[in-house]
């Protein structure tokens, strides 16, 4: 029985070890500084003097949970670069096998037109890419993946806007490498070389604006179903949510009419615009939208934070 306890104790701790969650908080030691040195974090080496860049800060502008966020923003003393490679990494304390990894998070990004955004899962040993994704510049998703035995960045169905929270998702298992925005996946591929993970960076090519990364979940989460509505092929997502000023409908549909309503079924006007919620104006809280498509009504439901 006591060898069995100490197998279980062990096991337990390896899993605690592995599972991480930073929202960049007070209470878990970070500080509205230079991310660079805090925790396991350090910030791109420039290979010259100073030995990293300087720019990469935990502030209080933006936070998608709690007050604190991981800004990433253009050093002024360097040039736009080839890749995103500028920004925050996160070394690993337990590297993450690539054939069975959870890692999400949410990201705000201030602009189109300016710098490219973007999330990478690297083994800093070999400095090669496992998963890379990049928030491309003109509002699409793209991944890099091996496309008729080329390595390439590949578009997806997503696309993002400005000012507006998403949460970003990257499953793996033996099978594949899945991709997910606000639980919805967006694309399927597989690891770009087959090594384990030690490094997780949140970048930018050094162009102008700025993104926000805020509740990094690492293999501390079970894949959740999709916040999809799939009925006789119609398929209806709604996003970012929670949200704070913003609503996105997308459907497979043309969208016909759309009311928003509160816990007390009283209909509250709110502007519709390219099929976007504007609810800023709402109170915190919980909401119903219905919405109308083609031979169809969804029901939903959403929060504003």
């Amino acid at each position: 029985m006591k060898k069995i306890y100490l197998m279980a104790l062990s096991l337990f701790s390896a899993l605690a070890m592995s599972q991480q969650t930073i929202s960049f908080e007070a209470q878990e030691g970070f500080t509205t500084a230079d991310i660079h040195g805090q925790g396991t974090w350090i910030s791109t080496p420039t290979g010259g003097m100073p030995p990293n860049v300087t720019h990469q800060i935990i502030n209080t502008e933006k936070a998608s949970t709690g007050s604190y966020s991981l800004k990433i923003v253009k050093e002024p003393v360097y040039g736009t670069q080839s890749i995103p490679i500028i920004g925050g990494f996160n070394n690993l304390t337990t590297p993450l096998t690539y054939t069975n990894f959870i890692v999400s998070f949410d990201i705000n990004m201030s602009q189109l037109n300016g710098s490219v955004f973007g999330f990478q899962g690297v083994n800093s040993t070999q400095e090669q890419f496992v998963i890379r994704v990049d928030f491309d510049n003109s509002g699409g998703v793209k991944i890099l993946n091996t496309v008729a035995g080329n390595v390439m960045l590949d578009s997806t169905t997503s696309n993002w806007v400005p000012n507006s929270w998403y949460r970003f998702k990257v499953v793996g298992s033996a099978a594949n490498i899945k991709y997910f925005v606000n639980d919805t996946l967006i694309y399927t591929g597989a690891a770009v070389n087959e090594l384990n993970i030690d490094q997780v960076r949140f970048v930018h090519n050094n162009n102008i604006g700025t993104a926000y990364i805020d509740n990094i979940k690492i293999d501390n989460e079970t894949l959740l179903s999709t916040k999809s509505t799939s009925v006789n092929g119609s398929i209806l997502v709604i996003y970012p949510n929670p949200s704070t000023d913003f609503i996105k409908i997308n459907s497979s549909n043309t969208i016909r009419n759309v009311e928003v309503f509160d816990l007390a079924g009283k209909r509250i006007n709110l502007k519709v615009n390219n099929n976007m919620l504007n609810i800023r104006d709402l109170s915190s809280g919980l909401y119903l939208v219905n919405i109308e498509t083609e031979g169809r009504n969804f029901t939903k439901k959403f929060i504003k934070k």
